[in-house]
């Protein structure tokens, strides 16, 4: 049950990076200063699901 718990926990925060990447535009109102931190936290949740999903995978292959 962690295993999979794990693996939706990844799907999230993918789905959260990719929603920031697909909604982020340097756009009149936006700051050079609050892209680049949308753009790092984004980054930080892929580098969260990578982490989440290489978990699962080696904790699937010690398990089965």
């Amino acid at each position: 049950m962690k295993l999979i718990g794990t693996w939706i926990v990844g799907g999230f925060f993918l789905l959260a990076g990719t929603w920031i990447v697909n909604n982020l535009r340097l756009e009149t109102g936006v700051s050079e200063v609050s892209y680049a931190l949308a753009l790092v936290i984004a980054l930080i949740f892929f580098l969260i699901a990578g982490l989440c999903w290489i978990n699962v995978s080696v904790a699937a292959k010690h398990k089965f």
